[in-house]
């Protein structure tokens, strides 16, 4: 594929849709602005030359947002695989893809922290202001890992005047949830508090036949507490922490005839429970200093996680093998940055970082006492530890940004960032020697924004991205250091206001040289990384959203991604073949009603469908999911102070394949596979005083 000409193409036609749209937006009126900051300080979504997706608190609400999951839904080229154990999730954005045990291709961000441990990206998301899905490489200002993109979250600030809120849920497999807010000020002005809460408890959907129990089943606790001193106009202190606690179901893979990934035929027959208890706490405090004419920031976190997955790892009937894995991680970080301020023409932001950071993984293989047996509990195998190993890892970082308005339409932006991140890997299981490794890169970025009327722009953008590289389990199956990877990408974007603010019309182009991408391996219960030594990927994505009249508001998307291996190992292996875990397609319909009932009250109808198609499960592209197609509707009555919803996800039961591995990538007796969720259904109230 002449990517060069596509590219091209895809700019033609990006510079014509912009040329079209500031004709049409000739003496449109200003309106409300969605403000993000995408780029550490507060600016208009539409004058950002990044492709972002942003969804307000009414948005979260609307399409009842609860999960990443519910978010990467309803962007184009972003997927999620959500599998295995209470922590494991593969997000992919753009076919930068996440691996097991590996790092995030994304920086999460939870009120201006970012999130160190890549088993925290799968939470319950309650009590939010906003979310930001930001896509290209974004490590300038996140660091290394953001080679994907960025995850910003901000949740609901405290407030002065005394404000609470109360949500009940309940849907079918007996999922009982309960959550509320409470925010305030402790001295009026000065020092005010916002206190949250999420429970749920879940029997579960998905059905053993051999043990006659579900099998997702979910008990989960989330607590988060925040607060804000401001003991003068230039002075801010920030507090905040969070705690969670999951007990649930883990690991009901199925097996299958050879080469049928997407039989939904089979049913889930393991003869014992999988369990993955999961236990987070973190905390943070940001300061916040201004002196004419700068802002201090310093921004200290702490963040734990323990994971105990218990798994059957024949997944049949007969108790033939099952594995534990202990996955622990620890780590402080510190930022300090300096900004300047926002409205003068030469913008500036500069800062240090700095990681600490500890994991621990111990393997264990479960092997039975009697093969012929059934339903032997996990207690009742012989334990033999395979991997036991300790990682600690220090980074540092220094980065900078200045962004430069030339005129009043044209911007200029160029940002730099250098990590450094040492590693050391400890056996604990041989007593073998210590693993030492070392990756640093540079990361830089520039971008030039033109602004073709006050409410249409255009964009090009260059950047590097990079994901640190790290330790396979010293077990010799795998190589011992897996490398960093580094991504090179060109963009073209375009972003538009038509019609008095009525429609939003974004679209973007990219191209990557992918290099080193790291791919997960499954080997029994042993798990390691390779690399992919050159990848090519191009794609678009174009994201539309209209209000044609006052109470009627549509929506759509689509993304395409083209993804080609140059180079394996230095041989033709998989030569030419696409990227696993990449949809080709993607795209997203929605539309809203509001019935206004009088006296402040309405009726939202709602519905979401999300496609997405084109994705292989391994490298060798044997294996190739079938379409997935998903229609989300949700029914809301919404009153001043409270608010009643009917929902249903799948609504039309769609039977489809989450997660495979064929036998030849797990040294399985056969192929696997693990089920999406089925149609679900439930109703939901709020009361808000």
């Amino acid at each position: 594929m002449n990517y060069r000409k596509i590219l091209l193409s895809g700019v033609a036609a990006i510079a014509s849709l912009n040329a079209n749209a500031a004709l049409a937006q000739a003496g449109e009126a200003e309106g409300n602005e969605i403000v993000i900051t995408a780029r550490q300080r507060s600016e208009s979504l539409q004058k950002v030359p990044d492709s972002v997706t942003a969804f307000s608190a009414q948005a979260i609400e609307e399409a009842g947002i609860r999960s990443i999951d519910d978010v990467t839904t309803l962007i184009p080229n972003v997927s999620l695989v959500d599998a295995q154990d209470a922590g494991t999730v593969a997000i992919s954005v753009r076919g930068i893809g996440q691996v097991r045990n590996g790092e995030a291709p994304v920086a999460l961000v939870i009120d201006g922290v970012q999130m160190t441990s890549t088993d925290m990206i799968k939470q319950a998301l309650f009590d939010l202001e906003q979310i930001e899905v930001l896509k290209g490489p974004q490590g300038a200002l996140y660091g290394r890992n953001a080679i994907g993109g960025a995850i910003n979250i901000t949740t609901k600030r405290p407030t002065n005047e005394l404000q609470g809120r109360i949500g009940v849920d309940y849907a079918d497999g007996d999922d009982r949830r309960l959550s509320g807010a409470l925010s305030g000020a402790l001295v009026p002005d000065l020092l005010l508090f916002r206190v949250a809460a999420d429970y749920r408890k879940f029997d579960g959907v998905q059905h053993n036949v051999t043990l006659d129990h579900k099998v997702d089943f979910v008990e989960d606790l989330n607590l988060r507490g925040r607060l804000i001193l401001t003991p003068t106009d230039r002075l801010s202190f920030d507090l905040r922490g969070a705690y969670g606690d999951l007990d649930g179901g883990a690991s009901w893979y199925i097996p299958l005839p050879d080469g049928q990934p997407n039989n939904t035929s089979e049913p889930i027959q393991n003869d014992f429970l999988g369990f993955s208890p999961r236990n987070t706490r973190d905390g943070s405090l940001k300061i916040d200093y201004r002196f004419d004419p700068f802002t201090l920031t310093s921004v200290t976190a702490y963040n734990k996680t323990d994971i105990d997955l218990i798994e059957d790892l024949d997944w049949t009937p007969k108790s033939i093998l099952g594995a534990r894995q202990l996955r622990g991680y620890e780590s402080f970080s510190q930022e300090i940055r300096l900004a300047s301020p926002s409205a003068q023409k030469l913008r500036w932001t500069a800062g240090v970082y700095l990681l600490d950071a500890k994991k621990r993984i111990d393997t264990t293989v479960l092997i039975s006492p009697d093969p012929t047996a059934s339903r032997l509990p996990p207690s009742a195998y012989i334990p033999v530890l395979v991997a036991a190993a300790d990682e600690n890892i220090l980074t540092r970082a220094a980065y900078a940004q200045l962004n430069y308005s030339l005129t009043d339409a044209l911007e200029v932006t160029a940002a730099l960032r250098y990590d450094n991140d040492e590693r050391e890997q400890v056996d604990r299981l041989t007593g073998g020697p210590r693993r030492e490794a070392s990756f640093d890169e540079w990361q830089p970025k520039l971008s030039i924004k033109y602004d073709l009327s006050p409410t249409s722009m255009i964009y090009a953008t260059a950047a590097r991205g990079f994901r640190s590289g790290g330790f396979n389990p010293p077990t010799g199956v795998f190589p011992a250091i897996y490398r960093p990877e580094v991504a090179d990408t060109l963009e073209f974007g375009t972003k538009n206001s038509l019609a008095d603010r009525h429609i939003t019309l974004n679209a973007a182009a990219f191209y990557m040289r992918y290099k080193d991408q790291q791919v997960f391996i499954l080997n029994l219960a042993d798990q390691g990384i390779v690399n992919v030594a050159k990848t090519d990927i191009f794609g678009f994505e174009v994201e539309a959203q209209a209000r044609p009249v006052r109470d009627v508001q549509i929506g759509a998307s689509l993304g395409f991604i083209d993804t080609n291996i140059k180079d394996f190992d230095g041989t033709a292996r998989f030569r030419g073949n696409q990227v696993p875990l990449t949809y080709r397609w993607s795209y997203t319909l929605f539309g809203q009603y509001r019935a206004r009932l009088g006296n402040d009250m309405s009726l939202i109808a709602r519905a979401d469908y999300s496609g997405k198609s084109g994705n292989y499960w391994h490298i060798d592209n044997a294996d190739r999911q079938d379409p997935v197609h998903l229609v989300n509707a949700r029914l809301t009555f919404e009153a001043p102070r409270y608010s009643v919803a009917l929902y249903a996800n799948n609504l039309f039961d769609t039977r489809y394949t989450e997660e495979f591995f064929a036998k030849e990538f797990s040294a399985g007796a056969a192929d696997i596979r693990y089920p999406g969720q089925p149609r679900r259904y439930g109703v939901a109230a709020t009361f808000n005083f």
